[in-house]
């Protein structure tokens, strides 16, 4: 009976032994299947967190970008300065060489704003239409014209639209009276 008993305890032993194997197998394999879902899911947020970031480095890149074309168009500086001359008075057209007299005329008195830049220079518009609120040129033929601002675009190349009007003979004269400091001319 003592064999058998002991028999008996090798088999129970054993037995124990292979349900404990049994059971560290199944809870091996249910941690590894746990943990495996779980890592699973880790390195699919992981790949796309990646995305993310790529994509969030693009549209950075992207906005640098823009920021260098927004700085270059802020130092924009006025290269060329061209006036336009539209007649006042529909009726009387001016004569071509006129135009072309104020044209250059005003060219040259914003000759000055070549080099600066185009921010300054929309800053203190104000001055530009004080410059031409009403300004009169006299041209080589002795015309006086009076021109008066319209519109100012502001961009590499400063545009000056003006309306520009000739100024008859007995203006010319009462002016040069009052120049002069003679007694004004009295009409009866």
């Amino acid at each position: 009976m003592a064999r058998a008993g002991a028999l008996m305890m090798i088999v129970l032993w054993k037995r124990y032994l292979a349900l404990l194997l049994i059971g560290c197998l199944l809870g091996g394999t249910a941690v590894l299947f746990v943990y495996g879902r779980e890592m699973e899911q880790m390195m699919l947020v992981r790949k796309s967190l990646e995305l993310q970031n790529k994509k969030l480095y693009e549209e950075n890149q992207e906005l640098k970008q823009n920021q260098r074309v927004y700085r270059k168009k802020q130092d924009q500086v006025i290269e060329e300065v061209r006036a336009f001359v539209l007649t006042a008075d529909q009726k009387q057209p001016l004569h071509g060489t006129i135009v072309v007299q104020v044209v250059d005329l005003i060219e040259k008195d914003f000759a000055s704003l070549k080099g600066k830049k185009a921010e300054q220079v929309a800053e203190v518009h104000q001055v530009l239409h004080e410059m031409l609120r009403r300004r009169e040129y006299v041209l080589s033929d002795r015309t006086m014209v009076e021109v008066r601002i319209k519109t100012v675009f502001i961009a590499r190349t400063l545009q000056v639209f003006v309306t520009a009007e000739v100024i008859s003979d007995d203006v010319w004269q009462k002016i040069a009276r009052n120049f002069l400091f003679l007694p004004p001319y009295i009409s009866t």
